[in-house]
C-alpha cells in the first residue's frame, strides 16, 4: 500500500508540473491533473490538502531536483551557470513553470527560502575568504547569474534566427565569467617629468 501511495503521489506531482507549467496556477485544473495522473481528485486533496498545497509541493520539488542535480559552486559560478543552462534546456516544463511562477508573484515556500539561503551563505563565504573576488551583494549576484541563464534560454523569438550558429551555453559562461571577473586595477599615473616636477 505504501508503494502504491508513493507511486500515486509521484504521478500527481508529474501531472501537476505539466499542468501548472502550461496554465499557471490560475489556469491549472485539478480535474485535468487527476485525469493525467490516473488518480481520483479526492486523492489529490488527501495528499496535498488544496490546490495551493499541490502547487507549493511542485515548487519545492522543482527546486529540490535542481539543487540535487546541479551542485552549486560559488568558486566557479561560470561553470555552475553552464550546468544550470544544460539542466534547464533539458527540462522545458521546469523553465515554463518557473517563468509563470515569477510572473504570478507567488510567495516563496519555506524550502525555497532555505535552499536559496544556503546558496547566499556559500557566496558570502567565498567572498569573505577571497575565493570570489567580486563583492556584489550575494542575492544580487545570484539573480544576475541565473538571469544570464534565463536570458539565453528565453531569447525573444524574433531574435532566434539571428542566433543560429551561436553556442548559447558558451555565451552563458562568458557572461558570467565577465560578471565575476576581479575589478580592474585603476591605471597608475605616470611620474611627473623633471621639467614639470617643481611647477
Amino acid at each position: 500500500m505504501a508503494r502504491d501511495a508513493a507511486q500515486t503521489r509521484r504521478r500527481i506531482l508529474d501531472a501537476a508540473l505539466t499542468e501548472f507549467a502550461e496554465g499557471g496556477f490560475a489556469g491549472a485544473r485539478i480535474a485535468g491533473i487527476a485525469d493525467a495522473a490516473a488518480a481520483n481528485q479526492r486523492m489529490i486533496y488527501a495528499y496535498f490538502g488544496s490546490k495551493e498545497g499541490l502547487y507549493d509541493a511542485v515548487a519545492d520539488e522543482v527546486i529540490e531536483r535542481a539543487h540535487a542535480e546541479v551542485p552549486f559552486t560559488p568558486d566557479d559560478l561560470p561553470g555552475y551557470a553552464a550546468a544550470l543552462f544544460d539542466y534547464a534546456l533539458a527540462r522545458p516544463e521546469v523553465v515554463r513553470f518557473q517563468a509563470r511562477r515569477t510572473l504570478e508573484a507567488h510567495e516563496p515556500t519555506p524550502r525555497e527560502l532555505e535552499l536559496y539561503g544556503e546558496k547566499l551563505a556559500a557566496i558570502r563565504d567565498a567572498q569573505e575568504s577571497g575565493r570570489l573576488a567580486v563583492h556584489t551583494p550575494p542575492a544580487e549576484l545570484l539573480v544576475r547569474v541565473t538571469g544570464a541563464v534565463a536570458a539565453w534560454i528565453q531569447a525573444p523569438t524574433g531574435l532566434r534566427p539571428a542566433l543560429v550558429g551561436t553556442d548559447l551555453r558558451d555565451r552563458v559562461r562568458a557572461d558570467v565569467t565577465a560578471l565575476v571577473a576581479p575589478p580592474a586595477a585603476p591605471p597608475v599615473a605616470a611620474p611627473a617629468s623633471r621639467a614639470t616636477a617643481g611647477t
